[in-house]
């Protein structure tokens, strides 16, 4: 399994939970626990794949990193230490002369950084899917019993059930200001975030070993307020020199999902007027200051835009899921076709969750 198939998991979890249970009669309280402790065993049998997983995507990435600021010295006539030839052998082993003790320790920290967080996660996640479930059941029986709702148990438990685990069964994390991140998006972040990380460190770690320590930082065209500073700017891998501002590997992917990266910078190759310019730029260094034009700002926003759009629709298909149940489209990418081609079955289903949400069968 890699990561992508591990993501997958994750992301399909909350449907099969839902599934379960809109499918099983959770009214019955010996089926109630039937289905709690196969969810458990679900969050269980996950946790179990996170190691492997982690530990093998984290050394490959590391080591892509190191391949790439090989090409990278190549390309800028820096003959590099141990030539240019792949880290890791055709048998996926990483080749003896990698096997640097400097090299191994930012593998295994960067490693245990993001197992212990997701593993964080998907503990409180699995913590939040059966308390969600626990609560509702209890609650809706009580109101059964008390006769302030009406209308056949089975229905009324699975609806109040499924809609309370959607809303807020798979929160992992939640942030200072409040909101409710979902496992799948959590463990998305954390696990690509960190693979930026690996990979700009493995690269980092290639230029120092060849004695190489200044760098230019590199990503994706529109770019944020926070990656906006770094651009254009020569930093330095060496935190005791002071001619250039140094900056740590790590801090080059400045938040969740950053796409930056980093480029040698061969300061013997630069005219004395270039190095001088160089200096300058860096040393005014400010990571404070939004350095983009408005035409930038706009781009970016507009990226933002369509990004927000993306998950709102997801969003309201698990909000679908929840109130639906079978009659819901199979896949996300269904019911984004039909809902942007608003088709008539997007229409009838839509009128039939709005009905169902207003309705509720209460009283």
């Amino acid at each position: 399994m890699n990561q992508k198939q591990l993501l997958e998991i994750i992301s399909a979890l909350k449907h099969e939970i839902l599934n379960l249970l809109i499918n099983q009669n959770i009214a019955d309280d010996e089926v109630a626990q039937q289905t709690l402790n196969v969810i458990n065993e679900m969050f269980s049998r996950l946790n179990l794949e996170i190691d492997d997983v982690i530990a093998k995507e984290v050394l490959e990435t590391y080591f892509d990193g190191v391949d790439e600021a090989t090409k990278l010295l190549k390309n800028a006539g820096i003959d590099p230490v141990n030539g240019i030839a792949s880290s890791i052998a055709s048998n996926g082993k990483v080749k003896s002369a990698f096997q640097t003790r400097v090299h191994l320790e930012a593998i295994a920290e960067i490693t245990d950084n993001t197992i212990l967080d997701l593993k964080a996660a998907i503990r409180t996640a699995r913590i939040n899917a059966v308390g969600s479930i626990e609560r509702a059941l209890a609650d809706v029986k009580k109101e059964l019993q008390g006769g302030v709702i009406h209308g056949r148990a089975r229905d009324v438990i699975t609806q109040r059930v499924a809609e309370s685990f959607a809303k807020e069964g798979m929160t992992s994390f939640i942030t200072i200001d409040g909101k409710r991140l979902p496992l799948d998006f959590y463990a998305e972040t954390v696990t690509r975030t960190n693979l930026k990380i690996a990979h700009t460190k493995g690269a980092a770690e290639r230029y120092r070993e060849n004695g190489m320590d200044l760098f230019i930082v590199t990503g994706n065209t529109p770019t944020c307020h926070q990656c906006a500073p770094l651009r254009g700017i020569v930093f330095t891998l060496n935190p005791n020199r002071t001619d250039y501002t140094y900056l740590d590997p790590k801090d080059i992917i400045r938040h969740p999902n950053c796409q930056c990266s980093m480029s040698v910078w061969v300061e013997s190759y630069k005219t004395d007027a270039e190095i001088l310019r160089a200096q300058h730029e860096s040393l005014a260094f400010n990571e404070d200051k939004d350095t983009r034009s408005k035409s930038q700002k706009a781009a970016y926003e507009r990226q933002q835009s369509l990004n927000r759009k993306s998950n709102a629709e997801k969003k309201q298909f698990m909000e679908w899921n929840a109130t639906l149940g079978a009659e819901n489209y199979k896949t996300l990418g269904a019911f984004r076709r039909a809902k942007r081609s608003n088709s008539v079955r997007f229409q009838e289903l839509q009128s039939e969750f709005r009905s169902k949400r207003l309705t509720k069968s209460i009283k």
